[in-house]
């Protein structure tokens, strides 16, 4: 919904000239390029109200010339085509865009102003600007005032998607892939899926590694926003979560395996890398209850298999390669990185069962949701006819693994080798899914980065690229769609 600028209306704006015996008066920092950020041709300024008594609490005095109502101002803010993925920029950093307009005399009613997001490229006939002092980097469109009525919602702009999400004669799966900390990028898809409505119409969710614990929290009832703030939390250090060996580990670790070789399967790898995360999972599994039924993806060390661990109990008609598991082990026992992480051992049965990373055989589960549907068919214990699989992969194509001439690290080799042998078994599972008529594959994929998915510091890149890329996904699966 359109809404007049500011919102409320109750702001104000002044403009200002600065007297000459103040322009020439030292003053502490910044404050004339915070303050006096938007100067008109004719030497005046125009100045945000919180920004104009900052400026007098600081021994700056402004001659007023003018003081204006924001809600005079003609100019009207558009909210984000993909308004569901950003916060409403506060009322002073849409005074900001209003005093900018006013001082480039662009305040007529001519133009209107959408917000398009945080930390996104910044459009051709658009600006980033915050409000005084700000470090949020708000990204603003300008946008001719006849133009603004011919936007629509996500919503609107993807029927087709939304009829097939939610046809009853189809069971809708939500597959999310690995990927270390690109984990919060899946909080978008998670985001757009309840914009769309579509959220409670899906019937089961699937992770592998990084997937199987956003997978964890999402079918536990965490909402996207607070899924999105743990990993921003992560980022500013509130929470202590190593997912990185530290050379003392891993030297500690070389030494003790060249003396006293391990006898277990659960005691390989350089360090418990996974108790931190436990800690934090433990926060949200013990006050929420499942929603959904979960799904993780996990190789089983002590059988050389690939299994999927779920915390439902487990028709025999599944028993072949499917587990009963506490769900917080399962997505657990999911994200044990090999080599980097020791095995998480889970309770099977009268046994401890060592499990490492499922994404080993499965980046995303694809084959395995595929199997469990005909075996269910096959069983007779589901009668619906198409399965529509959406999943969400965070990894790089193949391009991003191939190396020039030259030095590579041998962890770094063992890495590239991996990673580019379950890209090609993903790549093989999608064209053999792609070819079955009961079955619509649906994808959203994170643009390729570096194989080191493990830097906390990039945490808030992830979400962005995220938020740039996923609508624009959803309306080409639409165009597609369209097309039939």
């Amino acid at each position: 919904m359109e809404t007049p600028s500011g919102g409320q209306g109750v702001g104000k704006i002044f403009q200002v000239r600065v007297p000459p015996e103040q322009s020439d008066q030292p003053r502490e920092g910044d404050l004339d390029e915070e303050i006096l950020r938007f100067q008109s041709p004719d030497g005046l300024y125009f100045v945000e109200d919180s920004a104009f008594e900052a400026a007098r609490e600081a021994g700056l005095e402004l001659e007023v010339v003018r003081e204006i109502d924001e809600s005079e101002i003609p100019v009207r803010f558009l909210p984000s085509e993909q308004g569901v993925l950003f916060d409403v920029p506060p009322e002073d950093a849409r005074l900001s865009v209003l005093a900018r307009l006013l001082a480039e005399d662009r305040a007529r009613g001519e133009e209107h102003v959408r917000f398009i997001g945080r930390n996104c490229t910044v459009p051709t006939d658009g600006f980033a600007l915050d409000r005084a002092g700000g470090h949020r980097h708000y990204v603003w469109q300008v946008i001719p005032a006849h133009e603004a009525g011919q936007s629509s919602t996500l919503v609107d702009r993807v029927p087709r998607l939304r009829a097939l999400l939610t046809n009853p004669g189809a069971r809708v799966a939500l597959s999310l892939g690995s990927g270390g900390l690109k984990l919060f990028a899946h909080a978008t898809a998670f985001r757009l899926l309840e914009e769309l409505s579509v959220d409670e119409s899906i019937d089961e969710v699937w992770g592998s590694s990084a997937g199987a614990v956003a997978g964890l929290l999402y079918s536990h009832g965490l909402s996207p926003e607070a899924i999105e703030k743990t990993g921003y939390d992560l980022y500013a250090g509130r929470y202590d979560l190593s997912l990185h060996p530290s050379k003392s580990q891993v030297l500690r670790q070389l030494l003790r395996e060249a003396l006293l070789p391990s006898k277990h399967a659960s005691h390989a790898g350089f360090a418990d890398c996974t108790e931190s995360l436990a800690r934090m999972l433990d926060r949200y599994c013990a006050t929420f209850r499942p929603r959904r039924s979960l799904y993780c993806m996990a190789f089983n060390l002590a059988d050389c298999r690939t299994e999927v661990l779920t915390p439902d109990p487990v028709p025999p008609h599944l028993e072949r390669f499917m587990v009963q598991a506490d769900a917080r082990e399962a997505a657990l026992a999911s994200s044990a990185v090999p080599l980097l992480m020791v095995p998480r051992c889970v309770p099977v049965g009268d046994r401890e069962v060592p499990y490492v990373d499922g994404s080993a055989t499965e980046e995303v589960p694809l084959h395995s949701v595929v199997r469990k549907w005909d075996l269910d068919r096959e069983a007779g214990v589901e009668a619906r006819e198409r399965l529509v699989l959406l999943y969400v992969k965070l990894t790089g194509t193949l391009a991003i693994y191939r190396t020039t001439h030259g030095r590579i690290s041998k962890l770094r080799l063992l890495q590239t080798i991996a990673s580019a042998g379950m890209e090609t078994m993903h790549q093989r599972d999608v064209a053999l899914i792609s070819m079955r008529p009961d079955i619509e594959l649906l994808s959203l994929k994170l643009p390729g980065s570096s194989p080191d998915f493990f830097e906390v510091g990039r945490i808030p890149e992830f979400i962005r690229l995220a938020r740039e890329v996923f609508v624009e996904q959803l309306l080409e699966i639409e165009q597609r769609l369209s097309r039939g």
